[in-house]
């Protein structure tokens, strides 16, 4: 009975009782107001859109990727409220309205910004609502662990934080919305019960602790995720993952490892498989399009490693599995979104990986790499561009800061070592400083970004969008996901353009 009511629920339906409908008739549901921090959220984000730099040529900017196509709501009221309609499962102490919220939220904002490539057709958001939803029941702890990384991903969007750029400090202190406070509290006392209960090592310990890892490198507290992910490191290996582990735990190790820049602190967990033969046939760009020249100019650039090449042209299937995905969800098909995921991860994996396993870097003092800072620059841009697409990254998160610092980093070492502007190094950068300027929308850095790529666009006299756009070819580019949102990033150079060099004006 219990499984039918958990389909049931999956569907958005609800059950009535004699009990409930006389409950109705005198009392109102409190659950159809408004919260104090949604009102509070909604002015945030009003106030957000009147300020920022910029904001005459940013107007039509899409934040991260083309906006996710609408779908419609289900009623997450009924829902929620079937599944504990008297308060008496061990997340009762959240209020309704508050997990209600925040659900909403999840459904209609987070994931579908976050899988942007992935979700595209209602079905799969009843699909996930249904896996959310019925770990209420199953993994408490699991269940408030989502609705903490929902809760930091809402305080981020609306901007209800400090910068959770990397600092000291502990990042909990620097959000202001107190749903986060309290659902973080409860995560973190149910995962701590969770291993005093259990004295064998189970699937469950993984699954409760998911959400403290996400939710640490959301807001920035990424050595409290490096701790974490090292303590299910150990769990892992002494158990069988079931398919749902193996799809969020390497992309957590990645992400995380992404923000320290660091070798990844798990191995990569699953097996390495080539991409389908008709997979590839079908993405496989017309010969005469643009498209077909996706990362050719990589190999003109003698500068770059041969290992970082190789991983560049693996990148460019990425590129084309996106492209076919976002141009026609309909025909994609389960497994291509399954490859998509792993393919995408092992790059990720691969690229912080492959300077640790090559002798043709020195070390420092710490044992760590020094990559030359064209190589360190573009290996930067390639992970910027896994921070697009398929899974998105928040440029204001603290995974996102992160990866901003160091790309800000790397741009200034290769400034500072004075590298001859020869036009094929000027290409590979101006490529680069899009992908930059993408992660670090509406960030203090944003700027900088923009002014080096005005004068990278000026000594390349590129005036027009068109022909910026094909240098973007030459290298990783998703034009379904991104023309839209690197035009308008052309738009923000050309204004800068204006102010740097007055005599020459960029369409």
């Amino acid at each position: 009975m219990q499984r039918v009511r958990q389909v049931e629920l999956a569907q958005g339906k609800k059950r009535s009782s004699g009990r409930e409908q006389s409950k109705k008739a005198t009392k109102p549901n409190p659950r159809r107001k408004s919260t104090d921090s949604e009102s509070a959220l909604s002015n945030d984000a009003n106030d957000n859109a009147a300020n920022g730099s910029l904001n005459d040529a940013k107007r039509d900017r899409h934040s991260l990727s083309r906006s996710p196509p609408k779908s419609p709501r289900l009623n997450l009221n009924l829902v929620v409220h079937q599944f504990d309609p008297f308060d008496t499962l061990p997340t009762n102490t959240l209020p309704h309205r508050s997990s209600e919220s925040l659900l909403q939220y999840c459904f209609d904002v987070m994931l579908p910004l976050t899988f942007a490539v992935e979700v595209k057709q209602p079905r799969d958001r009843v699909v996930r609502q249904g896996l959310v939803l019925s770990s209420k029941i199953s993994n408490p702890a699991s269940f408030l662990g989502f609705l903490a990384i929902t809760a930091a991903h809402r305080a981020v969007m609306y901007g209800r934080h400090k910068d959770l750029a990397p600092s000291l400090d502990n990042h909990d202190d620097l959000i202001f919305d107190p749903d986060y406070v309290r659902v973080k509290h409860e995560a973190t006392v149910a995962v701590r019960q969770v291993f005093q209960k259990r004295a064998i090592v189970d699937e469950q310990m993984l699954e409760a602790c998911f959400g403290l890892i996400s939710t640490a490198t959301v807001v920035g507290n990424l050595e409290e995720a490096r701790l974490h992910l090292k303590m299910l490191d150990r769990i892992a290996s002494q158990i069988d993952l079931s398919e749902q582990t193996l799809m969020w735990l390497p992309i957590s190790n990645v992400k995380i490892s992404v923000a320290l820049l660091e070798r990844p602190v798990m191995p990569l967990l699953f097996k390495r498989e080539p991409i389908p033969e008709e997979i590839m046939q079908r993405i496989a760009p017309d010969p005469s399009t643009d498209m077909a020249r996706l990362g050719q100019d990589f190999m003109r650039v003698d500068q770059l490693s041969q290992p970082l090449r190789a991983l560049l042209s693996t990148h460019g299937d990425i590129c084309n599995l996106c492209e076919a995905k976002a141009t026609d969800p309909q025909a994609s098909s389960l497994l291509e979104t399954v490859t998509l995921g792993r393919k995408s991860t092992e790059l990720e994996f691969d690229l912080l990986a492959y300077p640790y396993g090559n002798d043709i870097f020195p070390r420092n003092n710490r044992d760590e790499p020094q990559l030359p800072a064209l190589e360190g620059l573009v290996r930067l841009a390639a992970l910027g561009m896994l921070s697009i697409a398929p899974h998105t990254i928040m440029p204001a998160t603290g995974n996102g800061r992160a990866v901003t610092h160091h790309q800000k980093k790397a741009v200034q070492k290769w400034i500072r070592e004075r590298h001859p502007w020869h036009a094929e190094i000027l290409r590979v950068m101006c490529w680069a400083l899009f992908v930059f300027v993408q992660n670090s929308q509406k960030q203090p850095e944003e700027l900088y970004f923009l002014e080096i790529l005005a004068k990278v666009s000026h000594v390349l006299r590129l005036s027009i969008w068109e022909d910026v756009e094909k240098v973007m070819f030459g290298f990783l580019y998703i034009p379904r996901l991104q023309s839209s949102a690197w035009k308008a990033i052309w738009v923000d150079v050309c204004k800068v353009s204006e102010q740097l060099y007055p005599q020459h004006i960029l369409r």
